[in-house]
This record gives C-alpha cells, sequence and structure tokens, in this order.
C-alpha cells in the first residue's frame, strides 16, 4: 500500500479517536430512555449489509436512526451510537477481519457523525430545534457526502484511482436509496416531537428493512463495473463502511 494511503489512514483513526476522547469527556444524556432505544434501534440497523456492486464496501440503513440521533440526542449519545453502528456492522455476518479495517471503519463514520452533527447544528442554529425536517435533511446529506468522500479517498489512495471516479461508482446505484432515506427521516423527524424521537423509530423501522430487502434484490447480480476489486493486500485495508 502506498505510504500516502498509509498516512490517510493513520489521520483518519487519529481524528476518530481524539473525538471518542472529546465525547467520553462530555458525557450528557437527557434521556437515557431515548438514547437507549435509538442506539438498539441503530445497532439493528446495522446488520441490514448490502455490499456495493463493484467496490469492497458495504451499506447499511443504520445512518436514519443515527439521524434521528443527531436531533435528539447529545453529541457524546450521538458518539456512541455511531461507534456502536460502526462495530456492528463491520463484525456482522464478517468471514475475516483484521483490526486495522474495523478501526478505520469506526473512524471514518465518527468523524462524519461529528462533522454533520456539529455543522447541521451551527448552520441552522436555532432552527435546528424549530425545524426538525431540515435539520435531518442538511445533518443527513453532510453525513453520507463526508463519508463517502472519505472512504473513497482511501481506496482511490491505495488503488491508484481518482476518488472522484470510485464514489461514483459507490453511489451509483444506490443514490436514490440514499436521498428516500433522508427524506423519509425527514418526514418521521417532522411528525414526531423531539422528545419521542425513539416512537419514530418504532414507525421507521419497518420501511427499512423494506428497503432493504428491495435493495437487496436490486444490487445482486450486478456486474462489478466502473471500479475493479482492490488486490487481496490492499482489500483488508480499504474495506469500510458507508
Amino acid at each position: 500500500m502506498p505510504r500516502t494511503a498509509k498516512a490517510y489512514i493513520a489521520l483518519i483513526l487519529a481524528s476518530g479517536a481524539a473525538l471518542l476522547l472529546v465525547a467520553a469527556g462530555s458525557w450528557s444524556s437527557a434521556s437515557l430512555r431515548q438514547y437507549l432505544a435509538l442506539l438498539c434501534f441503530t445497532a439493528a440497523a446495522s446488520t441490514l449489509k448490502i455490499r456495493i456492486p463493484g467496490v469492497e464496501s458495504t451499506i447499511s440503513p443504520n445512518f436514519l436512526f443515527l439521524l434521528l440521533a443527531m436531533l435528539s440526542c447529545s453529541f457524546s449519545e450521538v458518539i456512541a451510537i455511531t461507534l456502536a453502528a460502526a462495530l456492528v456492522q463491520s463484525f456482522w455476518g464478517a468471514k475475516r477481519l483484521r483490526l486495522i479495517q474495523v478501526a478505520f471503519s469506526a473512524a471514518t463514520l465518527v468523524v462524519s457523525a461529528a462533522a454533520a452533527y456539529e455543522c447541521a447544528h451551527l448552520l441552522l442554529g436555532v432552527d435546528a430545534v424549530r425545524s426538525p425536517a431540515a435539520f435531518v435533511i442538511l445533518a443527513g446529506s453532510l453525513y453520507l457526502s463526508l463519508d463517502t468522500a472519505l472512504v473513497s479517498a482511501v481506496i482511490g489512495l491505495a488503488e491508484g484511482k481518482p476518488p472522484a471516479q470510485v464514489a461514483r461508482a459507490c453511489c451509483g446505484c444506490v443514490f436514490p436509496y440514499f436521498i428516500s432515506g433522508i427524506a423519509l427521516a425527514g418526514l418521521i423527524s417532522s411528525t414526531f416531537p423531539r422528545s419521542t424521537a425513539w416512537n419514530g423509530a418504532i414507525a421507521l423501522f419497518p420501511m427499512v428493512v423494506l428497503g432493504y430487502l428491495y435493495l437487496q434484490n436490486r444490487t445482486r447480480g450486478v456486474a462489478r463495473a466502473h471500479v475493479q476489486p482492490p488486490s487481496e493486500q490492499d482489500e483488508e485495508l480499504v474495506e469500510s463502511v458507508l
């Protein structure tokens, strides 16, 4: 693997570790019941993995419940939920794993979630409370865009391919799924009060399962087109979650 790819991975790992320390040192919880409920739903959704054709990467509908957590939970709770989602998605059904692979996947999601949470609150200000749908749509767009960029960058650096090309391959077949998911989360967030977002998660979960079954069927058998799979040596380092 090129030295630039290794340096990039080290940077993401250090950023993720720093955010975990910040979250641990500033822990707060307004509603333990809501936090635990969203944690469980996010973890359960993380088991619904779909492999992206052409890229050694998987996607999961866990981001829908993570968006509800961003709306109703504290920063530290969001980081904890994100970490749990990343670990479940990495370990569930995995045939082989390396520590660096799991750590990079977790760090990528933690960095993406932290940036989306803070930027959405900063850009919307008090409107983050008044317009929950706007907050969810903005946070979801930032989260998925940044996560895709981070994953595409490491694959591009490892394989010597333009990150934009990798990003197109990652999102080509799932972009409508992402957009629909963000819109659905926005609708749910405007239907249920922030204090009872876990009720929205209950209503959302059956729709998530149906969407997962549809997308799994849609992506099955799709030819590996735009991006060739990584070499066996690099595969364990670049396989990440979206």
